[in-house]
């Protein structure tokens, strides 16, 4: 690979899975060229995007640093740890990935290392943090702050105002109501509807969302430190 391809490919540090696969689809539909960095994968042949091959750290060492490179892992304590390790190995382009078919409003921002997924509706003054991700048809609402390495599930409504703390996971349909604060490393499980602010470290599931769980870690048993 020449300097100039190097610097305009990406690396796709993560495990092998189907929503990596989004991801690399996202890159590769706008013409660019992926390579996908794999953590825990033993047969390559495994990986289903041949036209994003596998490379390991040790191989792409000499080159991290040149390319962009994005972190697909839907849990917030597996991304934040991923993350470390990329910065690790030198990368210092980790940058954000929309995918097109998304509306992000002109005023709203879009932290770096952040992953847009098909359909995804972000309003105005909406705020999203470092390495955030919204997975598909997610909707964020008005003036709404999502702080880092939090992830939004697909069909997700965030109405306005709503803050979301860091390392917190809201589940696929879930809805939060306007000025609801969810707290950080915490889990609001799928469907639910979140009327009253969430503790940190809490699981809340059901509607209207209720406490069901408190612990020490967040989604997948891993937490973002705050």
């Amino acid at each position: 690979m020449t300097s100039a391809a190097a610097a305009n490919g990406w690396l796709l540090f993560a495990c092998r899975s189907s929503y990596t696969a989004e991801v690399a689809e996202i890159i590769w539909r706008r013409g660019e060229n992926v390579e996908a960095l794999i953590d825990n994968i033993d047969d390559p042949e495994e990986w289903p995007c041949d036209y994003a091959p596998v490379v390991s750290a040790r191989d792409s060492a000499s080159r991290v640093s040149a390319m962009r490179s994005a972190v697909p892992l839907i849990t917030p304590g597996f991304r934040f740890t991923a993350v470390e390790q990329l910065c690790a190995l030198g990368a210092t382009r980790i940058e954000s990935v929309i995918d097109p078919t998304s509306v992000v409003a002109r005023s709203a921002s879009i932290g770096a290392g952040s992953i847009i997924n098909a359909l995804c509706v972000v309003g105005a003054n909406a705020r999203l943090g470092e390495f955030v991700h919204l997975n598909r048809n997610a909707s964020i609402g008005h003036d709404t702050h999502l702080a880092d390495y939090t992830t939004i599930g697909p069909a997700a409504i965030l109405a306005a105002y709503v803050s979301v703390k860091t390392g917190a996971f809201v589940g696929a349909g879930a809805v939060c109501a306007p000025k609801v604060t969810i707290g950080a490393n915490s889990v609001v499980g799928a469907g639910s509807v979140v009327i009253h602010d969430v503790p940190d470290f809490a699981v809340v599931a059901g509607n209207p969302a209720r406490v069901i769980r408190t612990g020490e870690f967040g989604y997948g048993n891993a937490s973002v430190p705050i």
